[in-house]
């Protein structure tokens, strides 16, 4: 039965102990940012508008930027043990403080907008120091077959974090039942996955080099992330390729948040069909890692692999437009974010085992943050300029839907041609300087003289 199992899920009998563990620690903490988002969202679009939404996710991208810039600055300086649980221990405090807001009536434009912006901190920034850890544990051949096992536990926290923000709307119907107890418990699960994580690891070798620029700051981190996108053709290619999937996945998810909006009649119904619908796509996103990331990513060439995006958008671009209504929305943004997560999330994962250990951590967040972050203020601004135009009878507002549909399409095939590039330059960058091969775990590990 073991054997079964360990052949299921792609893993090797001695791998199974630590991958478990942190499959166990990513899935709770994608548990607690899943529920935080889909009472945010909720929240704000029933209380405050859709049409503020690029406005709320400007902010919090320019303060995820800031937070991520100061995380650069760190993350190859000290041990990523010893910063996955600093960040498990701060943010259950800073549930607990969110949670005296709420107790104590504070205005709806402060509190959900906190949590919003809270949950998207933990969403943007325990991710890069969670996987900068495990690339401590792993070499890059091991990646490929353990990191989409691991990550799958993002996808069992996620449909139990948006299963559980479905199910409060009945208990909060039916009984007292409200948001400061739901804050009491993340806390609490925080600090038992601080707790979990350092008994783990107890007694766990990492094989990684730490930066010893003392005195790094975050310009001098800007600067070494630059440095690689700038002067290595492939991960230039990567960067465009991140900017061009922000964009397009900040434009699906307006819509569809749009679309919900108009067809409920409430927040709890709002909370209700949101919870639900991520809790269905996230069991379609775990069954697409399982039986079909795990499995062809390793069989594959790397260069490959960043061509199933592009097209997955392509195809959703192409669904927005022919079924525009909720069913069309809710197919759209369910093909690009299960591509996304299911599959390029893991390409990039191990893309970033070339990079030298000591640079690892701030280039990966570089790449897994910046790019995105950007795209989403552009998106953002485009967006708001269609609604401004909107507002003041410049064109219709069924226009404006077409319009950024229009642009997500276009930036899908720009994705594809991007592909295509980064074909050409692959082989050339893998003898670039800069990618020195990990080389941490020796062929005489494990053998006793």
């Amino acid at each position: 039965m073991k054997e079964r199992f360990l052949a299921l899920i792609n893993l090797k009998p001695e791998e199974l102990k630590l991958a478990f563990s942190l499959w166990l620690l990513i899935a709770v903490n994608t548990l607690v940012l899943e529920l935080s988002d889909v009472v945010a969202t909720a929240g704000f679009i029933s209380n405050l508008g859709v049409d503020r939404v690029p406005w709320l996710w400007i902010i919090t991208t320019l303060i995820t930027i800031f937070a991520a810039g100061f995380y650069l600055v760190f993350i190859d300086r000290y041990s990523r043990l010893h910063l996955v649980t600093w960040l498990l221990g701060g943010l259950a405090l800073l549930y607990l403080l969110l949670e005296f807001l709420f107790a104590f009536n504070a205005p709806e434009w402060l509190t959900y907008p906190t949590l919003y912006l809270l949950a998207d901190q933990q969403f943007m920034i325990m991710p890069l120091a969670f996987w900068a850890l495990a690339s401590d544990v792993y070499a890059v051949t091991e990646s490929k077959r353990v990191f989409p096992f691991i990550a799958s536990g993002a996808v069992i926290g996620g449909l139990l974090g948006n299963g559980a923000a479905a199910l409060i709307t009945y208990l909060a119907e039916r009984y007292a039942f409200g948001l400061t107890q739901i804050f009491i418990a993340i806390a609490i699960i925080l600090l038992l996955s601080a707790l979990f994580l350092r008994v783990t690891f107890a007694n766990v070798t990492l094989r990684t080099r730490q930066s010893r620029e003392e005195h790094s700051t975050l310009n001098d981190t800007i600067k070494i992330g630059l440095d690689y996108f700038l002067n290595i053709p492939l991960f230039k290619a990567v960067g465009i390729l991140m900017f061009l999937t922000g964009l397009v996945l900040t434009l699906f998810e307006f819509n569809f948040l749009a679309v919900i909006d108009s067809s409920v009649g409430s927040d709890l119904e709002f909370q209700r069909f949101l919870g639900y619908y991520k809790a269905i796509q996230t069991s379609g996103l775990l069954i697409f890692q399982w039986l079909i990331t795990s499995r062809w990513l390793s069989k594959i060439q790397l260069k490959d692999s960043f061509l199933v995006l592009p097209a997955a958008m392509a195809i959703a671009s192409g669904l927005a437009v022919a079924i525009p209504a909720l069913l069309g929305a809710a197919m759209t943004r369910f093909v690009a974010r299960t591509v996304y997560s299911g599959w390029d999330d893991s390409a990039r994962k191990t893309l970033q085992g070339l990079i030298p250990d000591e640079k690892r951590g701030r280039i990966s967040a570089f790449m897994d943050s910046y790019f995105i972050t950007t795209a989403t203020v552009v998106g953002c601004i485009i967006l708001i300029i269609l609604i401004g135009l909107a507002s003041v009878g410049v064109i219709t507002h069924d226009m404006v839907k077409w319009i950024y549909l229009g642009i997500a399409g276009a930036a899908s095939l720009m994705a594809i041609l991007t592909f295509f590039h980064l074909r050409r330059v692959y082989d050339a960058s893998m003898l670039n300087y800069r990618l020195a091969r990990s080389k941490r775990k020796s062929v005489l590990d494990g053998i006793e003289f």
